[in-house]
């Protein structure tokens, strides 16, 4: 037991340096079969990110770990109006465990709003596409912090 919780600070560790050194990182709530989790998010190119995330489910309990790369623009790049609006669509894959190990891919959709230059708050759309059983989606949204 003191060796997990040794390489559960670890992990936590490396996460909060990674979001440190990416300047991005999300608090995130999904519904239905509640969730909360963190994530970490970083830029590829000008309009591409990576985002990597963790949310433990309240129904089970069980945990979602996951990575997708994602296209976000800013819309002010197009309309200074629209500054500090991103849409965002993408995908990737995740896997939940611990009652059993199912992998999925997944598909997200949504919006991102600035509110300053280092908070944003975002809603959106996830689609869960297990291997082994019937797909699912759920609605996420949250803080992005800079």
């Amino acid at each position: 037991m003191k060796r997990l919780s040794i390489v559960l600070v670890l992990l936590a560790l490396c996460a909060a340096s990674s979001a440190f050194a990416q300047r991005a990182f999300q608090l995130r709530i999904g519904v239905p079969g509640p969730s909360l989790g963190f994530g970490v998010e970083a830029d590829l190119q000008r309009n591409l990110v990576a985002n990597i995330y963790g949310d433990l489910v309240f129904r089970g309990p069980s945990f979602i770990l996951g990575g997708e790369v994602l296209f976000k623009p800013d819309l002010g790049q197009f309309d200074r109006d629209l500054r500090g609006i991103s849409p965002y669509f993408g995908g990737g894959l995740g896997v939940e465990f611990p009652s059993t190990v199912s992998f999925a891919l997944t598909l997200d959709a949504g919006v991102e709003f600035a509110l300053d230059r280092s908070t944003g708050l975002f809603i959106g759309g996830q689609g869960i596409f297990p291997f082994d059983s019937p797909p699912r989606s759920r609605l996420l949204f949250g803080a992005s912090f800079r």
